[in-house]
């Protein structure tokens, strides 16, 4: 009789009795921010939270300034017939970047299609749905004064999903959820058709477990985590990543367009030497630009990148490197090295170039010297 219930048990439909839902609005406002001085403001808010990993201490995932988080709102919400509690908080992080994180808590039995459900009725329009620009502008006119050397626009916006499971109606492993959670494939891709098994495979290879009872399953577009303990580790190393990622793009944007602007200055080629020697002080200035991007981007770059260290523990480090790889942070980083090779080598150009028209214009200067004698001599 024993086996019999284990049995029903096992056949008994998944339903989710406790989740949240979280949706990160990044915003990329400036270069850098103070994060003393928004701790100085945090009692226009309701509330306020240094990130601190739970299950693991700085020697595994070391972050030597965490990012604030202030608590702007909360409400409740009545969806499908069950009580949901809405948080809504802003994040400031020290590499310029604010972002809007909504969270959805509930603790009723939904089935697993309520996430899916959710994303449909709810998350396809959040700026409308949870007036995430509102919060943002309110938040900004309160923190401007935190960002240093602001940008004129906000670039990139990046927003991003995590769907989070701390306890269903039975005791289940991770790789049953992967058998069981039929269209968690389509959710964490924002499909609503049917994705082939190419796709399905490639995205449960990027599914990593702790213990036998926990699962976490991370794409570019969202991220499934189950965890019975309800530790937001792994969800504070996505939403740093995702800043990462935003900062790295804003950087090789920055090195397109200004690269663009110097080379305008360039394109007007000498004739001569003579003409040459005229372009001395527009080569000289696109030098100095060519130098100060240099010395900027590569800074700004390097302190991204070492805003986060995982080490130790080699399941942090596999979920790290291999949500690196995901959003494509890899990628975006080598960009950035090669177009500041790029910088580079057309700061040796300038410089060949300036070094030439000084040679050029020594030159002239001696003969002028010479005919001035010469003139002389015979008067």
């Amino acid at each position: 009789m024993a086996f019999s219930g284990e049995m029903e048990k096992d056949m008994e439909e998944l339903l989710i009795k406790k989740g949240r839902i979280y949706y990160y609005k990044i915003y990329n406002i400036a270069d850098s921010a103070d994060l003393e001085k928004v701790v100085s403001l945090a009692s226009n808010f309701k509330g306020i939270k240094r990130l601190r990993f739970e299950r693991v201490g700085s020697d595994v995932i070391d972050i030597p300034n965490p990012p604030i988080q202030l608590y702007i709102d909360e409400y409740p919400l009545e969806i499908e017939g069950s009580q949901m509690h809405v948080t809504v908080k802003l994040e400031i992080n020290e590499l310029g970047t604010m972002a809007i994180i909504i969270q959805v808590e509930f603790e009723s039995e939904m089935p697993v299609t309520f996430f899916k459900n959710f994303q449909r009725d709810y998350m396809t329009d959040p700026d409308t749905t949870f007036k995430v620009d509102d919060y943002f502008k309110n938040g900004m006119n309160i923190l401007g004064p935190v960002f240093k050397g602001k940008y004129q626009k906000q670039f990139p916006i990046l927003d991003y999903s995590v769907y989070y499971v701390q306890e269903f109606n039975k005791p289940i492993k991770a790789r049953d959820i992967l058998n069981e959670y039929k269209d968690l494939p389509e959710l964490l891709h924002k499909s609503d058709k049917k994705l082939s098994a190419q796709v399905r495979n490639r995205t449960f290879r990027h599914a990593f477990s702790y213990y036998t009872d926990d699962l976490v399953v991370v794409t570019n577009d969202g991220a499934f985590i189950y965890d019975p303990e309800g530790s937001d580790d792994i969800m504070d190393i996505l939403d740093f990543l995702n800043t990462q990622l935003v900062t790295i793009r804003y950087y090789d944007d920055l090195l397109d367009k200004r690269m663009k602007e110097i080379n305008l200055t360039l394109l007007d080629k000498p004739t001569n030497s003579l003409t040459e020697i005229f372009k001395i002080r527009k080569h000289n200035d696109a030098s100095r630009k060519l130098m100060v991007l240099t010395v900027e981007v590569k800074s700004a770059v390097d302190h991204a990148r070492n805003a986060i260290h995982v080490t130790e523990d080699v399941y942090y480090a596999r979920v790290y490197m291999n949500a690196r790889q995901i959003f494509g942070l890899d990628s975006w980083e080598e960009s950035v090295e090669k177009k500041l090779e790029i910088v580079n080598d057309t700061y040796e150009m300038v410089q060949h170039t300036l070094s030439h028209a000084f040679d050029n214009f020594l030159e002239i200067v001696v003969i002028v010297l010479i005919f001035v004698e010469l003139l002389a001599f015979f008067r």
